[in-house]
């Protein structure tokens, strides 16, 4: 069974995709083998947010957003083709890791800021590898896809997306040794000395002073149409942003 999740100025498409191909709107009240993305990225990380079921299926990307770097093919296909290539299996899946914390899961990031704006976070961080301290704007702990996003606006590194490992960044380091690490650790512990807010793909999850961000048990299941060019993608999206 198909399911749908769509940007709002979508409907129309979406009501008619759904006619012509028996398709319903996405809830976690029952099982699809398939969701179409009518949207964005923004559009996918709230189906994820919303629907964390969504991980469950396979995930066709139309592309219909500013923002596609998790698009199911390098141009965008038309509805009819996409469902097509499915029924015929024309695809391959691609299987991309997510962060946890509290209950929110993440695509691209997991980030932690002081609640009190213009005032500087001072912070712990525990690793599988060790410890450090500092003070910094704020602190993302981010996927290796994720991090071709935000994280290389604070000059973190581009990486590549099958590496298993966790990307942490600061935002404006008061504190001039702290340095985007690329670590193989399974968590990452925050703890800050003022209140602070962590903030899941752009949505504020819950405020406190302890934060644990760990890889995620599930992960995006993409369906690709032809090649997934990282690289190509990565570029794409950093001009679109």
């Amino acid at each position: 069974m198909f399911a749908v999740y769509y940007r709002p100025d979508l409907a129309k498409t979406a009501e008619e995709f759904k006619e012509r191909h028996g398709a319903v709107d996405l809830d976690c009240n029952r099982k699809f083998t398939h969701v179409f993305i009518l949207g964005g990225d923004g559009t996918l990380l709230e189906a994820i947010r919303r629907h964390p079921c969504v991980l469950e299926s396979v995930v066709i990307h139309l592309g219909l957003g500013k923002v596609n770097f998790y698009k199911s093919a390098e141009i965008t296909l038309p509805i009819d083709e996409a469902v097509s290539r499915v029924l015929k299996g024309e695809y391959k899946v691609l299987e991309l890791s997510t962060l946890e914390s509290d209950g929110c899961i993440a695509l691209n990031e997991a980030a932690v800021y002081r609640r009190d704006p213009g005032r500087l976070l001072s912070f712990k961080i525990t690793t599988d590898e060790g410890q450090i301290a500092g003070r910094a704007d704020g602190i993302i702990v981010s996927t290796p896809h994720g991090a071709s996003g935000y994280v290389v606006s604070t000059f973190g590194p581009v990486v590549d997306y099958r590496a298993d490992v966790i990307v942490v960044s600061f935002v404006a380091p008061y504190t001039l040794y702290l340095r985007p690490m690329v670590l193989t650790s399974k968590r990452v512990v925050i703890e800050t000395r003022e209140d602070a807010v962590l903030v899941c793909d752009g949505r504020e999850a819950r405020m406190g002073r302890v934060f644990e961000v760990a890889k995620g048990q599930r992960r995006l299941k993409l369906a690709i149409f032809g090649d997934f060019q990282f690289i190509q993608r990565v570029a794409e999206r950093l001009r679109s942003l």
